[in-house]
């Protein structure tokens, strides 16, 4: 893929006005898609401190990009409404994609997304390395997309994060059985410490 930066936006919503939050994420999905991200998906947080949350994730060829977005949203009604709903932005981040091959499905079904975030204790190159040699049993193991990128911002700023798609909670289970008896997984526990593991349900994708 070509997509260079990955935007994680989370929002809190009360669960009242859950449904209205991700109905009008929809919306702005597509929005964003027209003013310049590669995609946009808005999903709802299933695990973690944020569970709960609204999640909208954009992918961009370029930060101007993202910045060409965020002047859209400054003018968009359906920002504004989505607002108006009581969400609070509560996390916003940047992060790069790193070059981590994967020989995923031509068109991925992206149902629910793994995202791990953590902290490295050997240089890039290493843990990307040890990423592409990961690779294949999560393509094994039924994932249907897996993202390797690094924060650029935030109070994790430098810390890695992997974002793997599936298509059903079946292959996460899979994936996860596998890497309880996998030698390079447990190779990447060592290099790493894990400071967040959550799943997001994606709700609907603009590509």
């Amino acid at each position: 893929m070509s997509e260079k930066f990955y935007v994680n936006t989370v929002g809190a919503v009360s669960a009242n006005k859950l449904s209205e939050a991700v109905s009008l994420g929809k919306e702005l999905a597509e929005e964003s898609k027209a003013a310049g991200s590669a995609r946009a998906s808005i999903g709802t947080m299933m695990t973690g401190n944020h569970a709960g949350s609204v999640v909208f994730q954009q992918f961009f060829h370029s930060l101007d990009d993202f910045s060409s977005v965020m002047d859209a949203f400054a003018t968009s009604s359906t920002y504004s409404k989505i607002m108006d709903t009581g969400l609070r932005v509560t996390m916003r981040n940047v992060a790069k994609f790193c070059d981590v091959p994967f020989s995923g499905p031509t068109n991925p079904q992206r149902k629910y997304v793994v995202l791990t975030r953590a902290k490295s204790h050997i240089p890039q190159p290493d843990i990307m390395d040890l990423m592409a040699q990961a690779a294949p049993l999560f393509e094994e193991s039924g994932a249907q997309t897996f993202r390797f990128a690094r924060l650029m911002t935030g109070n994790n700023a430098g810390d890695f994060l992997l974002g793997v798609g599936y298509p059903s909670m079946a292959e996460i289970e899979a994936t996860y059985d596998a890497i309880g008896s996998s030698l390079i997984a447990s190779s990447i526990y060592e290099a790493l410490d894990v400071n967040v593991r959550t799943i997001i349900k994606v709700q609907s994708t603009a590509v």
